[in-house]
């Protein structure tokens, strides 16, 4: 996820989940005077009112929720601690017990730093094979601690990871009954990668109209995507072999044609017959991104949309295509970036707004900055937001008004309590919107993440905390009272198809 935070401050106040040319910018070479309000216009109210129902609760912190083929009735929801339960919301309106799917608890590095407990680290996500109901697999992705060796490292000889970030695969041994059985046994570790630091670890995954799977993995962490395993231009921009941190990637996980054999890298990736020397890992799908948190395809469009997480100015919502290059650490949102501030340091900041430029660099859909009417000194008061939550464009039946809108999140304030807030963008220029909740005048809620039923209908991960303290996480169904819906959906307007393998492979 995000944080606009310092990450030499062990008092964690947010949740920063935080093309095909490389930029070499001269922003590092000196300072430039700051926005010190980048966007100035505050984010309207929506005429949208939506209503929250619990489905599931006493989570500690839910960070990930998915469904899988063949099983209309049951979410998936990973809790941060590393725990995946089952809760079924076929009963709209009724309450069920939840099921502990698989509990990975042992596996997971230790959680929670300062008082607070803060951490970006943990069980990040999951997704289950389209042949799920065929082969009983599924995947997760966790913050481990330091044990073998990398797939993948940015760190220099005799530097120490904080942890590595690996990507499992499982399997349901017993699928004959209401609740799915997973023979632990049967783990295979697909990738392992080696973290600089404890924050920007991605973990968005999910598979594709094309039947492949899409992951996220962070910048490194840190702060300006410089320091002890960061590449000079920034991990995001490099495309070094070896380095696939700041990037989403495309790969097949019951492929074999990967540098350690176990996933396949899909012949038409970007960079899998790249002129560049020396060649960028094939694996790569997409750059340039900070901390793509949670990642969706429409269903109607299969537009992929991304949250990538800010730093301290600006977040952004981006429609990832194919081989393209999402701007960071040279942009933030649509805003040049400047890594050093004399007296300030690690304090990165915007100083200029540039859409469109430099050339090869993709700006968001939308974008958002952290306060209202914000004043000097630069990134002091109260940021009323911190980090985007990347969420769904609205397919279900149940509530008219969302129809073909895209519904995301902000994490929230840096107050306590915590304010999280709900958007939705509305209109051809996709412009930003904050959802009303029924009943309440504040959500009173870390936003966390979002979930896709069957049914299209979209559920809220949240907590009252924004860590892994206590167990106030919760998953509640979206829904909306208000009638009728503006002609501002299907924005996505499809994105690069690649192609449909429609095929069985397990």
């Amino acid at each position: 996820m995000k944080r606009s935070w310092n990450v030499s401050n062990v008092v964690l106040t947010s949740f920063a989940l935080l093309g095909s040319i490389v930029v070499s910018s001269p922003l590092y070479a000196q300072a430039h005077p700051p926005l010190i309000d980048p966007i100035p216009a505050a984010i309207p109210a929506s005429n949208i009112t939506v209503n929250l129902t619990t489905v599931m609760s006493n989570l500690v912190q839910p960070t990930a929720g998915t469904t899988a083929p063949g099983d209309g009735d049951h979410l998936y929801i990973a809790d941060q601690i590393g725990q995946v339960w089952s809760v079924d919301v076929s009963r709209h309106g009724a309450s069920s017990s939840p099921h502990l799917f698989l509990d990975i608890r042992s596996l997971i590095v230790p959680l929670g730093l300062g008082p607070a407990k803060y951490d970006e680290r943990g069980l990040l996500g999951i997704a289950f094979h389209p042949n799920f109901r065929r082969n009983h697999l599924f995947y997760t992705f966790s913050s481990q601690p330091v044990k073998g060796t990398a797939t993948f490292s940015t760190l220099p000889a005799g530097a120490v990871p904080n942890c590595q970030n690996v990507l499992q695969e499982w399997k349901v041994m017993d699928m004959g009954d209401d609740n799915y059985v997973v023979d632990t046994s049967s783990v295979r570790e697909v990738m392992r990668v080696d973290k600089p630091q404890f924050n920007h670890n991605g973990g968005a995954m999910l598979f594709g109209p094309d039947r492949l799977m899409y992951l996220s993995i962070g910048d490194g962490g840190g702060s300006n995507d410089v320091g002890v395993g960061h590449a000079a231009a920034g991990n995001a921009q490099t495309l070094a072999p070896g380095n696939v941190l700041g990037k989403i990637l495309r790969i097949d996980p019951r492929g074999h044609n990967s540098a350690n054999g176990q996933y396949g890298i899909p012949d038409d990736n970007p960079f899998v017959r790249s002129t560049l020397s020396p060649a960028p890992q094939p694996e790569i799908y997409a750059y340039g991104f900070r901390n793509a948190w949670r990642m969706s395809f429409d269903a109607k469009t299969g537009a992929l949309y991304a949250g990538d997480v800010g730093q301290n100015d600006a977040e952004e919502v981006d429609i990832v295509r194919k081989g393209r290059n999402y701007g960071w650490p040279v942009k933030e949102g649509t805003f040049l970036f400047d890594g050093f501030l004399p007296g300030r340091t690690g304090a990165g900041y915007v100083w200029q707004n540039s859409p469109g430029a430099p050339s090869g660099l993709i700006d968001p859909i939308a974008q958002y900055d952290h306060g209202e009417s914000e004043v000097a000194p630069l990134h002091s008061g109260v940021h009323v937001r911190q980090a985007v939550i990347g969420g769904f464009v609205y397919r279900g039946e149940r509530s008219e008004a969302l129809e073909g809108k895209y519904i995301f999140g902000d994490y929230g304030s840096n107050t306590s309590p915590i304010q999280g807030h709900l958007y939705v963008l509305r209109g051809r220029d996709r412009h930003i919107e904050e959802l009303q909740v029924e009943g309440r005048s504040t959500l009173n809620l870390a936003v966390m993440a979002f979930a896709q039923g069957r049914d299209g209908e979209l559920y809220l991960l949240a907590s009252q905390t924004g860590t892994v303290l206590g167990n106030t996480g919760i998953v509640a169904r979206i829904g909306s009272n208000n009638a009728g819906h503006d002609d501002d959906d299907d924005h996505g307007h499809g994105h690069d198809h690649d192609h449909d393998h429609g095929d069985d492979r397990d």
